[in-house]
């Protein structure tokens, strides 16, 4: 049996180092060949890493792969190397101990692709893993430990897939999803070509919500409303640039142009209310029952603890 493991990565050094490092620990590189796609980071990522781990195959880009182009890449030449196994893991995606064991061990005994439960490292909760598709969108899929449970489609921090599922439905569909939404698709076009997804408790990960400055509410968030406007038609938010809307028709028909007009209609609702409140006054009104609002406040914090 052989294994890749694919891991993304763009100007973030030291936590590409750190999770090599990780892995190097783990006793992972003894089983697993690591195939690190560079897309093209000017922090001397890629002199640190053929340094600190020759073992590691090195794939570089122009910097204009985005994650998805990154993973495409480093899939295809996993494939074409003959593995078995492809794991997908994001370089700030910390494994325990046997994390990649579980998810290996599950994708092989159900011939399925499978797929870590994410918990953010900043507030503690899940928000990464197995998705449940419902009328409106997706969403997270609780998994207690020794749990192993069915899902509809994926997040891509920290998944498994099998070779049988690249030979049947190839690799992403960058041309659609060039960063945002295409983890979830390939897990919908897996399904949908009869292949099961699997939640595995026991490979469980620690994730990062990743800087709170690059997050934001539409409501609440101190962006300007031209630059609110730019984030939600940037490819990679694609919460209403055309990746955002191919998703949604692709995988909810008909219902999915009435998600993506609503999602529409929600930012025009809002840059109203912007235009007529003063920040100050929406946070007043809004920040007690604003969860997201009060999760990136949680990041927020939790960033400043670390700093200190």
């Amino acid at each position: 049996m052989k294994v890749s493991i694919i891991i993304p990565a763009h100007n973030r050094r030291s936590i590409t180092l750190d999770c090599l490092q990780r892995l190097k620990q783990q006793g992972v590189l003894s089983w697993a060949n690591v195939i690190l796609v560079d897309d093209g980071s000017t922090d001397g990522t890629s002199e640190a890493v053929r340094a600190g781990f020759p073992e590691t195959t090195l794939l570089s880009g122009d910097g204009h792969l985005w994650w998805g182009g990154a993973m495409q890449l480093g899939i295809w030449r996993a494939y074409f190397d003959g593995a078995d196994y492809v794991i997908w893991l994001n370089d700030d995606c910390h494994t325990r101990s046997h994390s990649l064991s579980s998810l290996l061990q599950v994708s092989q005994a159900k011939h399925a692709i499978t797929v870590a439960p994410c918990i953010l490292r900043e507030t503690g909760t899940l928000h990464y893993g197995g998705l449940r598709q419902t009328k409106d969108g997706v969403e997270v899929i609780p998994c207690r430990q020794n749990e192993v449970i069915p899902c509809d489609t994926i997040c891509g921090n920290c998944v498994c897939v099998p070779r049988e599922v690249i030979e049947r439905i190839g690799a992403l569909d960058i041309s659609a999803f060039p960063h945002f939404a295409g983890d979830a698709d390939y897990g919908f076009r897996a399904r949908d070509a009869g292949f099961p997804l699997f939640i595995v408790g026991d490979a469980v990960c620690d994730s990062s919500y990743g800087s709170a400055k690059n997050r934001q509410s539409w409501l609440l968030g101190d962006m300007s409303l031209g630059q609110l406007w730019a984030l939600c038609f940037h490819p990679m938010n694609g919460t209403l640039a055309r990746p955002g809307f191919i998703f949604k028709v692709r995988h909810w028909g008909f219902y999915g142009y009435m998600q993506y007009a609503k999602a529409f209609i929600k930012l025009i609702m809002v840059s109203l209310l912007r235009l007529i409140f003063p920040r100050p006054l929406r946070l007043f009104l809004f920040s007690r029952n604003h969860t997201t609002y009060q999760h990136i406040q949680a990041v927020k914090q939790w960033e400043t603890t670390e700093s200190v």
